[in-house]
């Protein structure tokens, strides 16, 4: 009886701790302490339509700085699953395929641009609504020549 009567009163409880800590989660704002960010890359930074091309991917660790400004970055060597695109002129969008390389902190992978004119190359995993200022960049302008 004891014990039936101890797990009946811990149940509601721990539900009630459990949606506490949920709910504190949810309202607490997320520190830029050792968030993820990427920087992309292309090289050559201005490649021609049907030239191969590599895509850079570089994830890094965010810090705050000693003064309390955001953030000071520090290469990140993760194992996560970065999804690259490009993005045509026309709005096509075409996977690129990274991989580690032999530097720890870089994946890339190669692709050709078909056409000329304005591409994005973007890891969609960061959103739209995403903010560069802790020196991140998700989403790059390529300007691909004739």
């Amino acid at each position: 009886m004891r014990r039936t009567l101890e797990s009946a009163v811990g149940e509601p409880l721990r539900g009630r701790v459990v949606f506490a800590c949920a709910a504190a989660a949810l309202a607490l704002p997320a520190s830029a302490a050792a968030a993820l960010e990427v920087r992309l890359r292309v090289v050559p930074a201005s490649p021609k339509a049907g030239a191969r091309a590599v895509v850079q991917l570089r994830p890094y660790w965010t810090y705050l700085r000693p003064d309390g400004t955001c953030c000071r970055l520090e290469p990140a060597d993760v194992s996560y699953p970065f999804r690259v695109e490009a993005v045509s002129p026309s709005g096509r969008v075409h996977r690129i395929r990274v991989h580690r390389t032999s530097n720890r902190y870089v994946r890339a992978g190669a692709f050709v641009f078909r056409r000329p004119g304005r591409w994005i190359v973007r890891d969609p995993q960061w959103g739209p609504g995403y903010s560069t200022r802790a020196g991140g960049r998700p989403r790059i302008r390529v300007a691909v020549k004739p």
